[in-house]
């Protein structure tokens, strides 16, 4: 059920119904919502209850029965378009159930359907279309602004939701393990804004930065997915991408964190004890305190500021000094956790809250010297994250060391001759190999294993999807992507216990998330976007819990109640991989049909036909504002190049676009300067062949890249001229765009 409306394809604007009320409340969930509120949880066919891109893998897990087919079905008319052979029956131990897969990927075409198995229920309604995620993904980035501190939320930006401000946190004591000279014990800072970082209302740095690192990631990843996208948000409008805004409400609230005497890092800002299920405005007031620096929070702050830091060099005008002041605050960090290596946090006796401490710091170490590196270009950071002892594994808060290997490889075209890149692309691909061969092992088809049953196993399973699309955009595998897409099936309905664990989306959504805002605001829906921790086993609740769980195994050991901290709470590192996930697939999936669908002769028709008579710098203006044209029109974001015998006669670089698409644009042009064909032919052939596009031989990568976007210029009896170049979008993208333009300025049929 789509339950965020966007306004057309290239635009995402969110929006929550205005009126404070429990009625409003239920009708933004919709009608069907509602019907699943008695709905069977157990239902027999399990399904991503959102939908699919057209070209994405599509399954369905089938239970009990003894059919041995399946039928698609329009959702609204009953008629069969599509029929298949369900798979062979086999165990899935983490929920003791014997399944099927059903695989429809062959169906592409757009509309609503159901499965259809004979003696069973329909399945749950769900799409195929295209930018299949956008609302999700609009919805899991709004959560973040719903779980805003220090601000009031007015009905505008939060319809239903809306409430007064709380805990401005302008007055916050020194707790007495923070003390220091310069600050001693209950001197007075300000330090507001940030998140509250799950379903409670205290704030820990932790924890904040894996989350914000993830959705800068998602952007510098995919800036253009993130271009056009309204959130509708106080900040937008700004001249900053929303998903940038809403990561800078956290970032002001991290920076205030920082001991401007000596650059350490409190570890938390948090009352003594947990506040009681009340809006924010209405607990009782108690002093807010900040607690004790460690090393964790000194390397985490250090490796977040870092990333923005390079992320918002790209956005002086709209915040002068900001980049250069995350750089700054990063090292005087990472020298405090040199200073000071060992600083383990343990809650001090008086304080209840969480506590996020975490022994082992080698991960937090390396992350944060792969940050610096990046950022700076010391080998010095290189040399200290140890990268030939820092394995890759799935993210968590207490394991950041992958996120030191997802930065690098997606810099590795420009790092210091002292990186081993082969070492980082290996790292990547052997966690994502991994990965895939548990998915295709899996009887529900998922990465997980019985262990991944953790306290918050849904973000483990988001991201293991995250890691296996890093490991499909180093080599393009299939099997990357597809594990990846089960992975958010998995969280959106195709699990052991029917649910969606997304709250608003879906027809069976999470309803009763632990989290005090939705228990405190009488509505009868809960804030929507949010990712609810999921099952496992420890059932640490239990004796709070007014009703049981269903089960005891790892995969149904799930209550969907306000009591269950352990299975149902939210959290910001939670959602941060369902942000991340949800807009690779959108692109990825996009750009690997399109490479799926083009042929090497289609792309040797197009240079033989797309020539000119003559060129000039006239020309060159025409056709780069050609191109610019197209990519406004797509709203899309993308730098365009025009080079000729050597000499740049055009550049444009659209917002959102950055230092490192001018990169792309070099290493392109370079490679069709030496083969001769379009950087997308050599790509496509090299792919062909069984081979490695990033690693050519005889092509130091560093100054090539065979990816699409770059076409050779030719003028009939003259030769090669020079060279178009596109970059912003997935290679595939970015080759149609060129040819588009360069069809339209020529007048040519392909």
């Amino acid at each position: 059920m789509k339950t965020i409306p966007y306004k057309k394809p290239t635009e995402t604007t969110l929006s929550f119904p205005a009126s404070n009320t429990r009625v409003s409340a239920i009708k933004y969930l919709s009608a069907a919502l509602l019907l699943a509120f008695g709905a069977d949880a157990s239902a027999a066919t399990r399904i991503n209850q959102v939908g699919f891109e057209p070209q994405s893998e599509k399954l369905a897990v089938v239970t009990d029965g003894t059919a041995s087919s399946f039928e698609v079905v329009a959702a609204d008319t009953g008629k069969t378009v599509f029929t298949g052979k369900l798979g062979a029956p086999a165990l899935w131990k983490p929920s003791a159930e014997t399944v099927r897969l059903a695989d429809f990927s062959a169906l592409k075409t757009p509309g609503e359907y159901r499965i259809k198995i004979d003696g069973q229920t329909l399945s749950d309604r769900f799409a195929i279309r295209d930018h299949a995620y956008r609302a999700l993904n609009a919805a899991a980035i709004k959560a973040y602004y719903l779980n805003r501190a220090s601000i009031a939320l007015p009905p505008q930006y939060a319809g239903a939701y809306a409430r007064p401000a709380g805990h401005p946190d302008d007055k916050v004591l020194v707790h007495s393990s923070a003390a220091s000279r310069q600050r001693a014990e209950g001197s007075v800072l300000s330090s507001p804004k940030g998140w509250y970082d799950a379903g409670d209302y205290n704030k820990y740095i932790v924890n904040s930065g894996i989350s914000t690192y993830t959705l800068l990631a998602a952007f510098e990843h995919f800036p253009q997915y993130f271009a056009k996208q309204n959130l509708n948000i106080p900040e937008s409008g700004n001249g900053l991408p929303d998903i940038l805004n809403e990561a800078l409400w956290n970032l002001d609230w991290m920076l205030t964190m920082q001991d401007p005497n000596d650059g350490g890092v409190y570890h938390k800002l948090t009352n003594k004890a947990f506040d009681g299920m009340e809006m924010p405005d209405q607990v009782k007031p108690t002093p807010r305190y900040v607690v004790q620096k460690s090393t964790a929070a000194a390397l985490d702050f250090a490796a977040t500021m870092a990333t923005a830091g390079r992320i918002f060099k790209a956005y002086e005008q709209q915040r002068p000094g900001l980049s250069a002041r995350m750089m700054a605050a990063a090292e005087t960090a990472w020298n405090w956790a040199q200073a000071n290596p060992a600083v383990v946090f343990r809650n001090p006796a008086d304080i209840k809250t969480g506590e996020y401490g975490d022994a082992q710091l080698g991960d937090e170490f390396a992350w944060a010297a792969a940050e610096l590196y990046i950022g700076t270009g010391k080998d010095s950071y290189y040399r200290a994250i140890k990268a030939d002892q820092l394995p890759a594994t799935t993210p968590s808060w207490s394991d950041v060391g992958a996120l030191a290997w997802i930065s690098l490889a997606q810099h590795r075209a420009h790092l210091t001759p002292a990186a081993d890149r082969k070492l980082i692309e290996s790292r990547i691909d052997g966690l994502a190999a991994s990965l895939a061969a548990n998915w295709k092992a899996s009887a529900y088809r998922v990465a997980m294993q019985e262990k991944d049953f953790v306290w918050g196993s849904n973000a483990t399973v988001l991201n293991q999807a995250m890691m296996l699309l890093q490991g499909y955009r180093l080599n393009g595998k299939a099997d990357y992507l597809n594990a990846a897409q089960s992975g958010l099936d998995y969280v959106l309905g195709r699990n052991a216990t029917g649910y969606s664990f997304v709250t608003g989306i879906g027809a069976r959504p999470a309803m009763h998330p632990h989290h005090r805002p939705s228990a405190a605001d009488k509505l009868a829906a809960p804030a929507p976007g949010f990712l609810v921790g999921g099952p496992q086993p420890g059932q640490q609740d239990k004796k709070d819990c007014p009703v049981p769980y269903p089960a005891k195994l790892p995969a149904t050991s799930y209550l969907d109640h306000v009591c269950s901290y352990a299975s149902n709470e939210i959290a910001i590192n939670w959602n941060a991989p369902l942000v991340y996930v949800s807009a690779a697939l959108d692109q990825l999936t996009a750009g690997a049909s399109m490479e799926q669908k083009v042929e090497l002769s289609t792309l040797t028709r197009q240079e033989e036909l797309l020539q000119f008579d003559s060129f000039n710098n006239d020309t060159a203006l025409a056709l780069g504002m050609k191109v610019i044209e197209l990519a406004r029109a797509a709203g899309k974001s993308v730098a365009v190049n025009i080079t000729q015998d050597g000499t740049m006669l055009f550049y444009h670089g659209m917002p959102g676009t950055n230092a490192d698409n001018a990169n792309w644009i070099r290493r392109k042009s370079n490679l069709v300067n030496r083969t001769g064909h379009s950087s997308f032919y050599t790509h496509t052939e090299v792919k062909n062949a069984g081979g490695d596009y990033d690693h050519i031989p005889g092509m130091d990568m560093k100054e090539f890249a065979a990816h699409g976007g770059s076409f050779p210029l030719v003028v009939k009896g003259k030769g090669r001229i020079g060279t178009l170049t596109v970059s912003g979008l997935p290679g595939a993208e970015d080759h149609a765009m060129a040819v588009a333009a360069l069809q339209a300025y020529l007048n040519v049929d392909l």
